[in-house]
């Protein structure tokens, strides 16, 4: 739903002010919000994905006619008042009269406060900072962010602000603000100088001696420049073209509906966003599409009037990132290539124009990211590509830390980084390379975790650093350290579920990670205790009441949970009853190969299913679940990944194609694979006897 006001804030200020003023209002509205929080309830209500639009008068009141009229209406319209506090600001009429005014809306608890000059506390002087007008109405020492180099900086103040006007913890002010900031200080020193030393190693070694620098920027222009061989635009996103696909009738009946200004359209534009998001959450995917299709067109309309909004530029692009993933989920992969390629090439764009702009570096990060998962879903799936997308990806991610060290945000996004670095090395089955990227991001989690323990994201982080370390000391047989690893998993899980926003999320996480554990379990001979596990899951996913026909992700999971029910059920003497809870198995997964973004998992999974059948009662597949099986070709791309690999063992032993078989043994024997159910297969078949 739409937001009942048209600001998100006012900003107050003298115009002698004018330079913070311009400041602050850029460093709001550009602000990305992590895509985790937006949609999250706090005390100011939902989260958005944006700060947008903020009010200023100088820009907002240029041809106003009646400057009080229209000062009181945007007060009016304005949910918070941000009042820009010097000498000047404390002297003038105005910023005190919008005061008293904004207090008379019955308002002052969304009067924020920000310092750029003056003196904060004692009695009325030439340089008191704060209005009177903020004492009349009983803020007689309000708290305030101060952006001055020895209090807490630009960076710092931003945040404090974002925070109020969010209704997030504000557990970076008062005396709280300097036990934060040498906190974050100490995390981020450890960080750059690591960062520093993965940079000189892996960037500068690679662009040769005469590509040594020592500058954040010139780190930018060389990545921009290397960035230009590896991505595919087949469109300028400048061009608009989609609007031209639009029925014109529709389209101008949204942009009315929107408002004829430039910022009634943008916020409109942000409102679908929200409601798409909101929708994509539930798993609404068609709904979602429809509103993130309608906050792309009014987007492009407010571009197309002002080319030199580079702000409206980056929504753009991040609109376009919306509609790629709703199609990554809906499984139109060539649909989902053209917007992250467009949402990746205005970020570029947008770097150049601002290489010193820490934010969009990192943005870089993301539609990096975003293409490497891309490129992973394929079927002509090219391994070495999506390596090369998330070792860039990585590195833009640690030159946003050189350009903007303190950000501890950056900081624990680097962890993520190093994760999809690691998917995609296992895809190529460097497990050495694997395990030292989760190492790298499971210390990474850790200092961040102890630096605030009770921090459910930085818990929900380390959830998923301490599975992925699991899953590569699993591929390499230490099942030991893989499930010591999930189980620490678990325990997070269990705090974090005490205060979950969202128990179906953190209850499907947790179902995973248990059906991971059950699974090592049995493969160690822990039959009883994996038993154990198992009920607990069967209660939970009776728990969860359905899952979408659309939430594919959940639906694969569940498939896990009846593999194991099936061997269950063969394990007690049950073998009509897991026959036949395998061929359904089976049947569902054939149909779910037609969703492309998740065809490669449902593939291996079908594999898995037929294996177990065949390796219970000699059956094989029907000729129809055959011929949709997955063609494992040697040394092709996606059977270079470990897991892919493993289930071409599979299906070849299963296939009596040895000789095939063997092929594939050799190569994951050789990349150091060790996992506990592919050495069964391979010593009972004398595929691997040696070992």
């Amino acid at each position: 739903m739409k937001n009942k006001y048209n600001y998100k804030a006012y900003i107050s200020y003298s115009h002698r002010d004018s330079r913070w003023a311009s400041w602050l209002h850029r460093a709001v509205e550009s602000y990305r919000i992590p895509r985790k929080l937006v949609g999250t309830n706090t005390v100011a209500g939902k989260v958005p994905s944006r700060i947008h639009p903020v009010f200023r008068d100088r820009d907002d009141l240029s041809s106003a006619v009646d400057l009080g009229s229209t000062v009181k209406q945007a007060l009016l319209e304005s949910e918070n008042l941000i009042v820009v506090c010097s000498p000047d600001a404390a002297g003038s009429h105005w910023v005190n009269e919008e005061i008293r005014h904004f207090a008379g809306l019955g308002r002052t608890k969304n009067i924020f406060c920000i310092i750029v000059d003056g003196e904060a506390a004692g009695v009325e002087t030439a340089s008191t900072c704060f209005p009177p007008a903020l004492a009349e109405i009983g803020l007689h020492e309000p708290l305030a962010a101060d952006v001055r180099k020895w209090a807490d900086g630009k960076r710092l103040s931003k945040l404090k602000l974002i925070a109020g006007l969010l209704g997030l913890p504000l557990d970076q002010l008062r005396r709280r603000d300097l036990q934060k900031r040498q906190k974050v200080w100490t995390l981020t020193t450890v960080a750059v100088v690591a960062v520093v030393a993965i940079l000189v190693t892996a960037i500068t070694a690679r662009i040769a001696a005469q590509q040594r620098r020592d500058s954040g920027e010139s780190l930018v222009a060389y990545k921009l420049n290397e960035l230009r061989t590896i991505l595919n635009v087949e469109e300028d996103p400048e061009n608009l073209t989609r609007l031209g696909q639009w029925n014109q009738g529709d389209l101008d009946r949204l942009v009315a509906n929107a408002g004829t200004g430039k910022n009634s359209i943008t916020e409109s534009a942000m409102a679908l966003r929200e409601e798409g998001i909101e929708a994509w959450q539930n798993g609404n995917l068609t709904r979602a599409m429809e509103m993130f299709q309608q906050s792309w067109a009014l987007l492009a309309v407010a571009y197309r009037r002002d080319r030199d909004d580079h702000m409206a530029f980056f929504e753009l692009g991040q609109a376009e990132y919306w509609i790629g993933q709703t199609y990554m989920d809906q499984g139109d992969l060539a649909a989902t290539e053209k917007s992250f390629m467009a949402y990746t090439e205005i970020t570029r764009r947008l770097i150049l124009l601002q290489p010193e702009n820490a934010e969009w570096v990192l943005e870089m990060a993301y539609a990096l990211t975003n293409l490497g998962g891309l490129q992973k879903s394929r079927d002509a799936n090219d391994p070495e590509r999506t390596l090369q997308f998330m070792q860039s990806s990585l590195e833009y991610n640690q030159i946003a830390l050189v350009l903007d060290p303190e950000n501890e945000y950056y900081l624990t996004e680097l962890g993520q980084s190093h994760a999809n670095l690691a998917d995609a090395q296992l895809d190529v089955c460097d497990l050495e390379g694997a395990l030292r990227s989760r190492q790298e991001q499971v210390a990474l989690d850790s200092e961040l975790l102890k630096a605030e323990p009770g921090n459910p994201e930085r818990k929900s982080r380390m959830v998923f650093a301490l599975t992925g370390y699991a899953t590569v000391k699993d591929f390499q047989g230490d099942s030991g350290e893989a499930i010591t690893s999930l189980k620490k998993a678990l325990a997070l899980l269990d705090e974090i579920s005490l205060h979950s926003v969202d128990d179906r999320d953190t209850a499907v996480d947790t179902i995973l990670r248990q059906q991971y554990l059950i699974r090592l379990m049995m493969l160690n001979g822990d039959t009883e205790q994996a038993r154990e596990i198992f009920n607990k899951v069967s209660n939970k996913w009776l728990e969860l009441k359905g899952i979408s026909d659309e939430d594919m992700r959940t639906s694969l999971i569940y498939v896990e949970y009846l593999l194991e029910k099936a061997r269950f059920a063969e394990a007690g003497g049950d073998i009509q009853g897991a026959s036949d809870l395998l061929h359904d198995i089976q049947l569902h997964l054939a149909a779910s190969l037609n969703n492309k973004a998740f065809k490669r998992r449902a593939g291996n999974l079908l594999v898995k299913a037929a294996f177990q059948q065949w390796q219970m009662n000699g059956e094989l597949p029907s000729s129809k679940i055959q011929s949709q099986l997955p063609n494992y070709v040697p040394a092709s791309g996606r059977t270079r990944a470990c897991l892919d690999a493993n289930m071409a063992v599979l299906e070849s032993v299963m296939s009596e194609k040895f000789a095939r078989a063997r092929v594939f043994t050799d190569y994951l024997v050789n990349s150091g694979y060790r996992n506990a159910g592919f050495m069964k297969v391979c010593q009972s078949n004398s595929l691997c006897s040696g070992e």
